[in-house]
C-alpha cells in the first residue's frame, strides 16, 4: 500500500565549518571542532558513528584539538588550555596561556607533554602525566605568532611554523636549534601547517602552496614542489611515512609517495607526486590518515572519508546531532532543532473527493541520478544494491494540498546558547529543551485555525539546570524523562502546573558511562506495559518498565563489542530491535527476556555492505516490517519470516534465504523520518544544493592549464 509523505524540505540549520580535527589511534576516535565552537566525537571502529557532542559557546573558539590517551585537549583563540570531561560532556580543567590566543597544539607520541604556540609567540610545554595538567616551562620568546608545532616520535625535538620561519627546538631546554627561513623575494611567507619524520626530515607547507622537505640537523632545504595554486594548510603522513598527504585553501587533495633511487655509489630516497583527487570544493583545513582510509575536513563542513586504490569516497553531511526533530500526531505538528533556536510548524492537508481517497495532481516519473554543478568534483561511492535503485524508473503522485505547512513559531534560547536536546510532547502541548546552563518547559497554545499562537513558560522542578542530555515523554504527555550525568529524571508533567518529579533512578548499576546514546520511551503496548530503554556509549543496554507512574528495572542485555547506533521498541509485539554500528540487527523479546531468531542470516546481501550506520529504526504502524533510516537512504525490512528457528547448520545461506524481503528509498541527505498515521509519514530532508547555497564563494583556482 502506498504511502502519503510529507516532504519537509523547509529545515536547513547553517552549515558549520570544521577548523580541526584529531586522531586517536588507541580506539579509533576522532575528534572535529567546528566553527560554533562545538566538538564532535567520532568512532570509527566500523561505521563511522557520533557518539559525542559538546555544545560550542557564543563567541568561542576551538583552534587545535588534541588526544591525551583517552583525555581529550582543546585551545583556541580564549587563550586557555582546555581539557573536557568526556564522561559528563563538560569543561573539566582550564589552565590559562602565555602569550594570549592560542593557534595551535600538539602532544608527544609518550602522552607526557603538550605543546601550544600562541599569537605572541610563546611556546607553551605543560606535563599532563597522571591525570592532570602541570605547567613545565615557557620556550624562548620568537617573533611573530606561532601558527602550527609538531613533536617528533622521540618527543625531545619541537618544530614551529610561523610566518618567514621554521624553527627546530630542544624540548628540553626551551631552546631553538636550528632556524630554516621560507622568505622568498622579500615576499611574506605563513608556513601553516608541519610534519616531522622517523628521521628528523621536516614537512611544511606553506602560503605560497608550496610542500617543501627541510633537513631539521641543518636547516638545509632537501625537495620543494609546488602542488597548490593557494595555501596548503594541512599534512597528513602515513603510518609507514611512505605517503604524504596534503591540501588547503586550493582544495585538491595531493599524495606524495617514497621511492628509492639507486646508483652506482648509493640509493636515496626521493618524494614523487602519486595522485591527486578532487573531493571537496572549499578549503580543506585538516587531514588524518586512518589505515587505508584518508579523512578530510574543512570549510565545507563534511566529514569526508576516501581511499585510493580502491577509488573510494564518503561523505557525511554538517547535520545537528539528534534527535533534530520531534512531532506531534495528534494535532499533525513538528518541531525543528536549530544549533540556538527551535521551529513549531503545522503540517499540511491533502485534498480528498467524497469517498475519502486523495486527490492527485499529477504523476512524475523520475529517474533518480545524483549529479553535481562541478563535473570535476568526485560523487559519492553507494554500494550496488543503492546504484540499481537508483538506475530503476520510480512514480511519484503529487497529491492535491487544503492546506500548506505553517510556521507557528520561532523559540530563540536564552543567551543564544546551543541547544542540547529537545522534545515535542506527543499532545502538542509542551515543548521542553535544554542548553549547557538551563532546563526549559514551554506551553504551546493554538485556535483551531493557527491564527492565535501562545507561548507560555511552565515551572519544571527537580532537574539539575546543568547537564541534561536527552529528554523523552510518555505516550500520553504525563510523564517526563531526563537524562542528567548518568541518573534519570522521571517527572509528571502537567501543562498548567507544570512537572514535579516523581522518581529518580541511579544508573550506575545498569550502565558504565555516564553519557547515553540512546533513551527511548515507547507506547503502550496491549498488556499495558510502558517501556524505557537507555544504551551508552559503552554499549551497555538496560531496559525498565512502568508500573503506575514509576518505573521498575526490567533486563539488561549482554553486552556487544561496538555501540547500537539506533534501537526502537514495537510495541505491538514487545520487541526490542537493535542496530549496531558494525551492520548487525538484533530482535529482544521483552517479555520472555530473549533474544528472537529474527533476523538472523536472512539480512538482503547489501545490508552488510553498507558503509553508514543507521541513524533510526521504526517499526512499520502497518504491517510487520522495520524501517531503518541513515543519512541518505530508508531501507524496509519486512519480516516474513514463519517458520521455526532452527539450527546454524540447518539454516539456509544468506543467498538462499528468503525470510527478509527489502525495498531501498534513497533520499539525500535525509535528516529524519516519522510515522503519523498507518500510511502517513514525514520526511525532513536537506538538500545538497541547499547546504551549498549557505557556504562561502570557493577560492577561484584554475585546475588545468
Amino acid at each position: 500500500m502506498a504511502s502519503k509523505v510529507h516532504k519537509v524540505r523547509y529545515y536547513n540549520p547553517k552549515p558549520q565549518p570544521i577548523n580541526c580535527i584529531s586522531y586517536n589511534k588507541t580506539n579509533k576516535q576522532i575528534a572535529v571542532a567546528r566553527g560554533d565552537a562545538s566538538i564532535e566525537i567520532w568512532d570509527l571502529k566500523h561505521a563511522p558513528y557520533l557518539i559525542k557532542f559538546i555544545p560550542g559557546v557564543d563567541k568561542g573558539s576551538v583552534e587545535a584539538l588534541g588526544w591525551v590517551k583517552d583525555r581529550l585537549l582543546s585551545t583556541g583563540l580564549g587563550g586557555a588550555l582546555i581539557e573536557w570531561n568526556l564522561d559528563t560532556l563538560t569543561l573539566k580543567t582550564t589552565v590559562l596561556l602565555t602569550g594570549y590566543a592560542a593557534w595551535c597544539l600538539d602532544v608527544n607520541s609518550d602522552n607526557t607533554l603538550v605543546a601550544i604556540g600562541t599569537e605572541q609567540g610563546y611556546v607553551n610545554l605543560f606535563s599532563v602525566e597522571h591525570d592532570q595538567i602541570i605547567y613545565k616551562k615557557l620556550f624562548d620568546k620568537q617573533e611573530g605568532r606561532i601558527l602550527c608545532c609538531k613533536f617528533n616520535k622521540e618527543g625531545n625535538i619541537l618544530v614551529t611554523g610561523s610566518i618567514n620561519t621554521i624553527r627546530v627546538w630542544n624540548a628540553e631546554t626551551g631552546h631553538a636549534i636550528t632556524r630554516m627561513c621560507v622568505l622568498r623575494k622579500k615576499k611574506q611567507i605563513i608556513v601553516w601547517c608541519l610534519a616531522i619524520l622517523s628521521d628528523n626530515t621536516v614537512v611544511s607547507g606553506d602560503s605560497q602552496g608550496k610542500l617543501i622537505f627541510w633537513d631539521s640537523k641543518i636547516g638545509d632545504q632537501i625537495e620543494s614542489y609546488s602542488t597548490h595554486k593557494a595555501d596548503v594548510l594541512s599534512i597528513a603522513v602515513s603510518d609507514d611515512e611512505k605517503s604524504i598527504f596534503c591540501s588547503g585553501v586550493d582544495p585538491v587533495i595531493m599524495n606524495f609517495i617514497k621511492v628509492n633511487k639507486s646508483t652506482e655509489k648509493q640509493t636515496e630516497a626521493h618524494w614523487v607526486k602519486n595522485v591527486q583527487r578532487n573531493i571537496h570544493e572549499h578549503d580543506v583545513r585538516g587531514l588524518v590518515v586512518d589505515g587505508d582510509k584518508l579523512i578530510s575536513v574543512g570549510v565545507d563542513g563534511y566529514l569526508t572519508f576516501s581511499s585510493y586504490p580502491p577509488k573510494w569516497v564518503m561523505r557525511l553531511p554538517p547535520m545537528i546531532p539528534g534527535p533534530r526533530s520531534s512531532i506531534s500526531r495528534r494535532k499533525k505538528l513538528l518541531l525543528l532543532r536549530y544549533s540556538n533556536h527551535l521551529e513549531v510548524w503545522k503540517l499540511g492537508s491533502y485534498a480528498t473527493n467524497n469517498d475519502g481517497n486523495v486527490l492527485i495532481t499529477n504523476v512524475i516519473t523520475t529517474q533518480d541520478v545524483t549529479c553535481t554543478e562541478n563535473k570535476a568534483i568526485e560523487e559519492d561511492s553507494t554500494i550496488d544494491v543503492i546504484n540499481r535503485t537508483n538506475a530503476e524508473n520510480t512514480h511519484k503522485q503529487s497529491l492535491k494540498l487544503t492546506e500548506k505547512p505553517v510556521k507557528l513559531a520561532s523559540i530563540q534560547t536564552k543567551g543564544k546558547k546551543q541547544l542540547r536536546c529537545c522534545e515535542l510532547s506527543p499532545s502538542g502541548e509542551i515543548v521542553v529543551y535544554a542548553t549547557a546552563t538551563d532546563v526549559r518547559m514551554l506551553k504551546l497554545e493554538t485556535d483551531e485555525d493557527q491564527s492565535n499562537i501562545s507561548l507560555s513558560k511552565v515551572s519544571i522542578s527537580g532537574i539539575p539546570k546543568a547537564g541534561c542530555d536527552r529528554v523523552a515523554f510518555t505516550e500520553d504527555s504525563s510523564i517526563l524523562v531526563a537524562h542528567c550525568e548518568g541518573i534519570l529524571h522521571v517527572l509528571q508533567v502537567d501543562p498548567e502546573a507544570g512537572a514535579t518529579p516523581v522518581q529518580v533512578i541511579s544508573l550506575d548499576k545498569y550502565l558504565k558511562s555516564k553519557s547515553i546514546l540512546h533513551l527511548h520511551v515507547s507506547p503502550k503496548s496491549p498488556t499495558g506495559v510502558t517501556y524505557l530503554v537507555v544504551a551508552d556509549t559503552q554499549s551497555n543496554v538496560a531496559v525498565w518498565t512502568q508500573s503506575n507512574k514509576k518505573f521498575e528495572f526490567h533486563v539488561s542485555l549482554p553486552t556487544y563489542h561496538c555501540v547500537p547506533s539506533a534501537l526502537t521498541v514495537d510495541a505491538l509485539r514487545e520487541n526490542l530491535i537493535i542496530a549496531y554500528v558494525d551492520q548487525k540487527l538484533v530482535e529482544y523479546e521483552l517479555r520472555e527476556r530473549r533474544f528472537s531468531p529474527w533476523p538472523g542470516g536472512a539480512l538482503p546481501a547489501g545490508w552488510g555492505s553498507r558503509r553508514a550506520a543507521a541513524r533510526a529504526l521504526l517499526p512499520h504502524p502497518a504491517r510487520h516490517a522495520l524501517v531503518c533510516q541513515d543519512d541518505t537512504s530508508l531501507w524496509v525490512l519486512e519480516n516474513t519470516n514463519k517458520e521455526p528457528f532452527e539450527p546454524a547448520a540447518k539454516r539456509k545461506s544468506m543467498s538462499e534465504s528468503k525470510n527478509i524481503a527489502f525495498k531501498i528509498i534513497p533520499i539525500k541527505y535525509l535528516a529524519d523520518f516519522h510515522w503519523l498515521d498507518k500510511d502517513e509519514a514525514v520526511t525532513i530532508e536537506i538538500l545538497p544544493e541547499s547546504i551549498v547555497a549557505q557556504l562561502p564563494p570557493i577560492a577561484a583556482t584554475k585546475r588545468h592549464g
